[in-house]
């Protein structure tokens, strides 16, 4: 699946500005609600991923594969050896045609029955649409692990459930593209599914209360408190209420080299001592909660509860941390 995100948020502070909407810098004057922990409701949510029917009809964003010879378009290679999609060949261009017609117009392209069985050849394929430079997940909240090059893992313990989310966006330059493959998968669809949904009828859906309207006044604010790993490590303690380190989030064991880094993508950076994970990397974001959609011309939802505690209410142990120790807060 091939799903844009909106582009980085520079873009959709301009989008912003024609709507009238509150910037950045605005939003960093605005007082938020900020109650203390012991005070705050932390009563879990109830999610529904699946409703039974798809949002906007199979057939309008599937691209059946067994109609094209994948491996004559997979037959050029890279100077470095990889595999690469041939995009001089007539069928690729075809395909091309095919998937930036049903993306224009769905914003996701699914592909079905591509017989594919590696990472590269996932990549090269996503590269037919989307042909984009290779992105490191630097200054990402996830504990990710590179598979093959420029694939990465979900970064998840099995028994989580991973919320509705856009990609990175709480730092100031999030992902214009983003894609999803399995290279194993259960028999049954329904279990471990990637799921994504119809990000305007969401919005329209968030705007018709008033706490659609308070968002679009006051913003957000992205909170995240990252552990020290040579903390953990040194200690023998249990990794398993790590989100991720500072160090493997920024690239660096070098804390100013860290700070920097982070301060670079738009974040507000303090530092605190906590006798459980020890130095902490605190970081702050305000942004606004919408960002501007190119292809429908208009503002919609960015933000989502994934970036706040209630992200690890299925995570083992993260789950068992009172909330205000969580490393996430919206």
């Amino acid at each position: 699946m091939l799903p844009q995100l909106a582009r980085s948020n520079p873009t959709a502070l301009r989008g912003a500005a024609r709507r009238g909407l509150p910037t950045a810098g605005a939003l960093q004057k605005r007082n938020f609600y900020r109650p203390r922990p012991w005070d705050e409701d932390s009563t879990p949510l109830e999610h529904k991923f699946w409703t039974g029917k798809p949002a906007v009809p199979y057939e309008k964003f599937q691209i059946d594969m067994s109609k094209y010879n994948l491996k004559k378009i997979l037959s050029a290679r890279t100077a470095d050896g990889d595999i690469a999609a041939d995009m001089d060949l007539r069928d690729t261009q075809v395909l091309r045609e095919h998937m930036d017609q049903v993306f224009t117009e769905i914003g996701a392209v699914h592909l079905i029955n591509t017989q594919m069985t590696t990472g590269e050849e996932f990549n090269a394929v996503t590269k037919i649409l989307m042909n984009h430079e290779d992105r490191d997940y630097e200054g990402g909240a996830n504990l990710r692990m590179p598979i093959e090059k420029n694939v990465y893992d979900t970064g998840a313990p099995r028994e989580a459930n991973i919320l509705y989310h856009h990609e990175m966006a709480y730092v100031d330059t999030s992902c214009k593209w983003v894609a999803f493959g399995a290279l194993e998968a259960t028999k049954d669809p329904m279990k471990g599914a990637t799921f994504i949904s119809e990000n305007v009828g969401a919005t329209d859906m968030l705007m018709d209360s008033k706490f659609g309207q308070k968002l679009v006044d006051k913003g957000c604010c992205y909170i995240r408190k990252l552990p020290d790993r040579k903390f953990f490590m040194d200690n023998s303690l249990d990794t398993s209420i790590v989100y991720n380190y500072w160090q493997t989030s920024t690239g660096t064991e070098d804390k100013d080299e860290a700070e920097a880094i982070m301060r670079s993508k738009g974040l507000e950076v303090e530092w605190q001592d906590s006798p459980v994970f020890g130095r902490y990397m605190v970081t702050k974001y305000f942004v606004d909660t919408f960002e501007y959609d190119p292809y429908n011309d208009r503002n919609t939802m960015y933000a989502s509860i994934a970036d706040d505690y209630t992200w690890f209410e299925t995570w083992p142990g993260l789950k068992d941390l009172p909330h205000w120790e969580r490393p996430l807060k919206l």
